[in-house]
């Protein structure tokens, strides 16, 4: 058809325009006389060309355009074809939806009413099987609550299981209170930051009442507190529950060194040591009673001293004098035996417990002093040389001393005396040195009675034995002297005799000296007659204090007072 139109169109423009035709009307016109001088027959067939030219070129242009013509109405037409075509297409498939939808809507609607019969039908049924649901998950639900309770803990640690939260945080003030009342400490517990609860399953497990709550409390002791703190020096002493219970600790110790005296006036009474009470957050196990502390700032130092043995020393001696069992002992000096043979000069190391303070005290006291007595020698020749008499015993007097002492914990470690009266003299002790020459040591075949007494028991049979000497009885320290010169062959514990003196005085005769005090002598040493070698004593199998003196000749005993 399209095609149809084209030539139809083609044979009327022919018609219509012939650029033929109008080059020939064109070549009849008269030709102007100035054309290009050339030959007619040259300029004819060039303007021909030209002509055909053009009108080829209009001609061509001519049938594109129609072309082009054409082919946009048959574009137009095609496109308006396949636009109907989708718009058929979209009728068709709208249609279809809504019979898809129409369908579907009636089926539904078909179901509800088929539903609603039912339900009408099985009404009683499905209300009776839903209120059994209904009763059953209402049971259900009652048995987990009954049986769900929380658990409580303090900073995460468990105490126990309640029904309620609130059980828990009402009872926080009152556990606070009791808390606070018990142990003197400011103790608060918030709900918020101290408690934390987490549900449980508390079938078989045991439900805490308030009373429970405030005991699970009140005997935990990692519960913050806030208490006081009492310091020496920086260092921290004690923790106490309260800044008073702290200050009344402090000033216990401190009345402790002070004498309810008239005589004595205190200047001072302090601490050596720089002391502070300061708050100090802690929990309540770290918190100690006033007498703890007490206790512990009294005996809590150690401190090492020695001990030097004097004469006389026994191991039993230093554990009383120093208050300590020999077990003690032992500990603080490993190796020492029972059965040590004690030196003078020997040192024992003793740890003592000492305050953790120091109070100290400056204070002016009147006392009274002892004034000891001066020792006076004089010289005589009614003794012999080496040989000390004393004459008069010496005897302390007494004074009035008024000083200002300061003391640590109750020792003095400065005196300044500001006045002092004599209210009773002292007496001197006089010794007497002899200045007589010293006779031979050895024996003279004569001998002396070593104690100037009379004889109290005599040599012979005594109580169903025999009594080998004669007993020279008077008080213990008296001397007792060598009955002759000799050489000392014992000095020391003999048998029942106890400490005892034997000499050897040459000619087969020997003496000895029995139930002495103290010994001046010792064995292999040489004496004189008249020598002072040991003093009265009671010592050994003895019932009273006396001298026990023997004279054996050549190892058989005999009667002293033959000698003597």
């Amino acid at each position: 058809m399209a095609k149809n139109k084209l030539k139809s169109k083609k044979s009327k423009n022919t018609h219509k325009s012939s650029p033929k035709g109008e080059f020939q009307k064109q070549k009849k016109e008269p030709k102007d006389d100035k054309t290009v001088d050339m030959p007619k027959s040259r300029l004819k067939e060039r303007g021909d060309f030209f002509v055909d030219l053009g009108a080829a070129v209009i001609y061509g242009m001519d049938e594109i355009c129609d072309e082009i013509g054409d082919i946009g109405k048959a574009g137009a037409e095609d496109i308006i074809n396949v636009a109907a075509g989708l718009v058929f297409i979209y009728d068709k498939l709208a249609d279809l939806i809504g019979w898809i939808v129409g369908k579907t809507f009636i089926q539904i609607v078909r179901k509800v009413h088929d539903g609603r019969m039912k339900m009408q039908r099985y009404r009683a049924e499905i209300l009776k099987t839903g209120l059994a649901f209904l009763v059953a998950a209402t049971g259900i639900t009652a048995l987990f609550a009954s049986i769900t309770d929380y658990e409580y803990a303090y900073h995460g640690r468990t105490l126990g299981i309640v029904s309620e939260q609130q059980d828990v945080i009402e009872i926080l003030d009152m556990v606070g209170e009791e808390l606070t009342k018990e142990y003197g400490s400011n103790v608060s517990i918030d709900a918020k930051t101290d408690i934390t609860f987490k549900p449980v399953i508390s079938y078989g497990k045991e439900i805490d009442d308030a009373d429970t709550v405030l005991k699970r409390f009140t005997y935990m002791g990692d519960i913050q507190a806030q208490a006081y703190a009492i310091y020496a020096n920086g260092e921290l002493l004690a923790i106490v529950e309260s800044q008073k219970v702290a200050q009344d600790l402090l000033d216990q110790i401190l009345q402790d060194y002070l004498k309810d005296d008239d005589r004595t006036e205190y200047e001072y009474v302090g601490f050596a040591e720089e002391i502070k009470i300061q708050p100090y957050n802690t929990t309540l196990a770290n918190v100690t009673s006033k007498a703890s502390a007490y206790k512990k700032i009294k005996n809590g130092g150690q401190e090492e001293r020695s001990y030097e043995v004097e004469a006389g020393d026994t191991l039993s001696g230093i554990c009383e004098k120093l208050d300590v069992s020999l077990e003690e002992l032992k500990d603080m000096n490993p190796g020492l035996d029972e059965d040590v043979t004690l030196h003078l000069g020997d040192k024992f190391v003793i740890t003592e417990e000492v305050p953790l303070l120091t109070v100290e005290t400056v204070e002016v006291a009147t006392y009274a002093e002892t004034v000891k007595y001066e020792t006076k020698h004089k010289k005589s020749d009614s003794y012999y040389e080496g040989e000390e008499i004393v004459t008069r015993e010496g005897k302390n007097g007494k004074a009035r001393v008024t000083a200002r002492l300061t003391k640590h914990n109750g020792k003095t470690v400065e005196k300044d005396v500001l006045e002092t009266k004599i209210i009773q003299e002292p007496v001197d002790k006089i010794v007497v040195e002899g200045t007589k020459k010293v006779p031979p040591k050895k024996g003279t075949g004569s001998f002396i009675r070593p104690v100037n007494v009379p004889v109290y028991s005599g040599y012979g049979w005594r109580w169903g034995r025999m009594h080998y000497g004669i007993d020279l009885s008077t008080s213990v320290g008296t001397p007792i002297y060598a009955a002759d010169g000799g050489t000392v062959t014992l000095a020391g514990t003999y048998y029942g005799y106890g400490l005892t003196v034997i000499i050897d005085h040459g000619g087969g005769y020997t003496t000895l000296y029995g139930h002495c005090s103290a010994l001046y002598v010792s064995a292999g040493q040489q004496v004189y007659q008249g020598q002072h070698i040991a003093a009265v004593g009671n010592t050994g199998n003895s019932t009273g204090p006396h001298c026990h003196f023997e004279i054996k000749k050549n190892g058989v005993n005999v009667n002293p007072s033959d000698y003597v």
